[in-house]
């Protein structure tokens, strides 16, 4: 048996002084309190489900069919319903009494027929830039992450099998959210659920090892043979 694996056995979160106790659950705590308030944002900013996802990261680019088209007649055709003008239609009689003082702002809309095709044509991509930059930020601190709430469950009396499988998963998940990202802008739309699944995973397992550990911190203490 390696030094290693005799320290983890007698390890026992329960026998730590008050001290480490109190350091041990205010890292956890406001871990668990960064990882939501990281998904809050991200609801916010981009949208929690595989459609808003894509959406936000896929690429919006032009295809060559559709840069033929702005080529020969200005703009692309898009697809509209009548739904749209019932609507319009049912709330124009409340929408009359602006129109007089609407009039005059008119003339502020009107753009060349250069500046159409250039508003029309626009691509809010996320340039590849940015998303190295976000890859770099957000892979550091999964790192962090990984190796300090990773060793503290690693310490835990849960078996090791438990154990690996865990820390596997948090490492694949972490390795997921950045490459679900990659592979959306890069390759596919459809593959936004990598990111979506992968993002959900990490709040799981997180709330797992954080709800564990406080356990054998505050718990019962496990009874000596």
């Amino acid at each position: 048996m390696t030094v290693s694996s005799d320290f983890a056995r007698k390890f026992d979160f329960s026998t730590l002084a008050l001290h480490w106790k109190l350091l041990v659950t205010g890292f956890v705590v406001v871990l668990g309190i960064g990882y939501l308030t990281a998904a809050l944002n991200a609801a916010l900013s981009v949208g929690l489900s595989a459609d808003a996802i894509a959406d936000h990261y896929g690429d919006k680019s032009l295809s060559r069919e559709e840069h033929a088209m702005m080529e020969q007649q200005g703009f692309v055709e898009e697809e509209f319903s009548l739904d749209d003008l019932d609507e319009e239609e049912s709330g124009g009689m409340a929408m009359d009494h602006d129109m007089t003082e609407m009039d005059h702002d008119m003339g502020g809309m009107d753009m060349g027929a250069g500046a159409m095709h250039e508003a029309m044509s626009a691509d809010d991509s996320l340039p590849p830039q940015l998303l190295v930059q976000l890859a770099h930020i957000h892979l550091l601190g999964f790192s962090l992450i990984l190796i300090t709430i990773g060793a503290l469950t690693c310490l835990t009396r849960m078996s090791g099998g438990v154990k690996s499988l865990l820390v596997t998963l948090l490492f694949l998940s972490f390795v997921g959210d950045m490459a679900g990202l990659n592979l959306t802008r890069f390759v596919s739309d459809s593959f936004a659920w990598v990111t979506m699944v992968s993002g959900t995973l990490i709040g799981i397992i997180l709330a797992i090892m954080i709800l564990r550990i406080l356990w054998e911190l505050w718990g019962p203490r496990p009874r000596t043979v």
